[in-house]
């Protein structure tokens, strides 16, 4: 019975924190440029996750268009645009395509760092799933703005002197739960040693979450990476100022009061990883700002990385929202 009371109490709350996240919200609509916050940024980056376009409803394009031309209008270089996953809402050549040369048409970002996720690889409709995955990697490398490409949908990449490493899943007869092979697994952990010795950051974009962190467990709990989980975290765990970014579970951005009452955050570390969970850009999220078009901004700085929150589609600063992670 009681077990039922908290289920109501619970679901109620959330409710009310979708809807009224935070009464501060309203003092933080601030309507500004994108420009970094301090001069000294060595790494600025957009990431956003979620875009689920679908050519069968224009106004997703349309939406995402919109808020790509607003990091193209950014006062400072922007080094790198991230996109977590689920790019596409049915994983459809047609969709997948005009993801990216809606990405293609503007000047918005140097570099490009796309992860596949469980719409583009596990919902597919009409391909295989490695069909899937060689659209993605051929149309990725036809139109990457800096012509680099690549030969798998999970690679490595170096942006300023920083590495990113990007999963997905390539196995097979998946849906929601990624499946990695053991040589991926290997991948991630070669990627990472490779770049330790330059005592920067490093960064892991994978679309779903590692098991336990950042609420999955509460907000979707089928909903993380699973039977790999220990091994990825296992991996992360070796390395300093690792920073892991992931989407799926479509929670808002939120702070201190989405912590006290729930105890998770969409900025977290355990055991010395960072995790940051990104909201979706094109539906409706949970536990945070309700509202499409959110993400963060990533700036990397000698002492910190500081994860800004920003509405892309209304360019619109959210800094009640921002979390900053200390550099050990």
């Amino acid at each position: 019975m009681w077990l039922a009371i908290k289920s109501v109490i619970t679901l109620i709350v959330s409710l009310l924190l979708t809807v009224f996240p935070n009464s501060e919200i309203l003092k933080s609509m601030d309507i500004l440029e994108l420009a970094t916050q301090r001069e000294d940024c060595l790494l600025n980056a957009s990431i956003l996750s979620d875009i689920h376009i679908d050519v069968e409803w224009p106004i997703g394009e349309w939406i995402w268009a919109n808020g790509l031309n607003d990091i193209e209008r950014s006062v400072d270089t922007v080094d790198a645009l991230i996109v977590s996953g689920d790019l596409t809402n049915y994983g459809d050549s047609a969709s997948m395509t005009s993801f990216f040369e809606i990405m293609a048409d503007s000047d918005g970002a140097e570099n490009w760092v796309i992860a596949m996720g469980n719409h583009d690889v596990g919902h597919v409709e009409d391909i295989t799933q490695e069909e899937a995955r060689q659209h993605f990697i051929k149309t990725f490398n036809e139109l990457n703005p800096n012509g680099e490409t690549i030969e798998k949908a999970y690679y490595k990449t170096d942006i300023n002197g920083y590495r990113f490493v990007v999963l997905c899943d390539d196995g097979d007869d998946t849906w929601d739960c990624p499946d990695m092979t053991p040589e991926q697994i290997q991948f991630l952990d070669d990627s990472l040693a490779e770049a330790a010795d330059r005592g920067l950051p490093m960064f892991v974009i994978c679309h779903v979450p590692v098991e336990g962190v950042n609420g999955q467990s509460i907000i979707y709990p089928d909903g993380g990476l699973d039977d790999n989980s220990d091994a990825v975290q296992a991996i992360l765990e070796k390395y300093e100022n690792v920073f892991f970014i992931s989407g799926h579970v479509h929670t808002g951005i939120n702070g201190p009061l989405v912590e006290n009452v729930f105890g998770f955050s969409c900025v977290e570390t355990h055991n010395g990883v960072n995790y940051i969970n990104l909201p979706t850009y094109m539906i409706i999220n949970r536990y945070g700002v309700p509202w499409g078009g959110m993400g963060f901004q990533m700036e990397v700085y000698e002492d910190e990385v500081l994860f800004r929150a920003r509405n892309y589609g209304s360019s619109k600063w959210y800094p009640v929202y921002d979390h900053s992670v200390p550099l050990v």
